[in-house]
């Protein structure tokens, strides 16, 4: 059993008893302390069991099976990431199934054959704008999909290969060292033998955030090798690379969308609204003076305009919304 397993079958134990515990109301402050120093532990921790709670509540969204009973509980530990956390889980048995059922919700999948004299055959996995699908590899590997994301996979005994033509991708790779995992990425590659990173293709370049292990990032076809390690975050074009380091919070914080949220530190409106465009297909228009304007917090990715309507009440800006757009602009004076 993979290192990945062991953290997923803990992070599922850590579920399903908050579950059990809420509902015959036994779940204890030591409890939840416990909880928290085992989120605390390891970044790989964090990301299993926030992957897997939001895998089980989005597929109680689907199915439909109960409304929500209960008040949601709020974990000091994460709430830096999720407003609401809804315990209502079925049963562990039923996560392949679940994966499965995304496949109806905003995920495309098809099998292609490659170029012929290349002996494989890829996947093909498309998400929606405002869609987010987790993914099991053959390998074990784990993959999540952002927002209008298009990945192209190919895994056999020898080759762990995906090409990401466009979006963003989270994943979380099973340690193999006789099959380094790339990513490919127009002309540039991400290899790594088991860790946790996230790539996110620009329309220049690519951007690498690790978050666990080590990563090695490959230009002009291998001839240049740059090694990233924990915390790193690499933006990288035909030209250039430039490296910056991050801390555990705020690359969880980046992770946000992994919950459905986008989650700003003091960042201009203007860049706010370039990162909630990228989830809806009503676009967020700011004028220049309110694009100065400073932003913190957490907000749902897909409802821009609730978040406009926020902007109203605490900026006092003028919002026009319309079928296609949403115009934000300061009052006149």
């Amino acid at each position: 059993m993979s290192d990945w397993q062991v953290i997923e079958i803990r992070a599922a134990d850590w579920i399903a008893e908050r579950d059990r515990r809420l509902q015959d109301g036994s779940w204890t402050a030591q409890r939840e302390a416990a909880l928290g120093a085992w989120l605390d532990a390891a970044t790989a921790h964090r990301v299993a069991y926030l992957r897997l709670d939001a895998v089980w509540r989005r597929a109680d969204r689907m199915q439909a099976l109960r409304p929500l009973a209960r008040p949601p509980v709020q974990f000091a530990r994460l709430r830096n990431w999720v407003s609401q956390i809804r315990p209502s889980w079925r049963g562990l048995a039923a996560v392949p199934m679940l994966l499965i059922l995304f496949v109806g919700a905003g995920l495309w999948v098809r099998e292609t054959a490659m170029p012929a004299n290349s002996g494989l055959t890829e996947e093909v996995f498309v998400t929606e704008r405002g869609g987010r699908t987790p993914l099991a590899l053959a390998d074990g590997s784990r993959v999540t999909l952002n927002t209008a994301t298009r990945l192209r996979t190919a895994i056999t005994p020898t080759l762990r290969s995906v090409w990401l033509d466009e979006g963003e991708a989270h994943f979380e790779i099973t340690h193999d060292p006789k099959r380094p995992f790339e990513v490919i990425v127009g002309a540039q590659r991400v290899r790594v033998l088991g860790t946790t990173f996230s790539v996110r293709r620009e329309p220049n370049g690519l951007r690498v955030s690790v978050l666990e292990g080590r990563v090695q990032l490959d230009r002009d076809r291998g001839n240049r090798r740059i090694l990233l390690t924990r915390g790193d975050v690499a933006l990288a074009n035909d030209q250039h690379v430039v490296i910056g380091k991050r801390s555990a919070r705020q690359l969880l914080d980046e992770l946000g969308w992994l919950e459905g949220k986008l989650i700003f530190d003091q960042a201009s409106l203007a860049d706010v609204a370039l990162e909630f465009n990228r989830y809806s297909t009503r676009q967020l228009l700011v004028d220049e003076t309110a694009a100065r304007i400073q932003v913190g917090g957490a907000f749902d990715a897909t409802n821009v305009e609730g978040f406009a309507r926020l902007l109203h009440a605490g900026f006092g800006l003028d919002i026009r919304v319309g079928r296609d757009e949403i115009r934000v602009s300061s009052p006149p004076r």
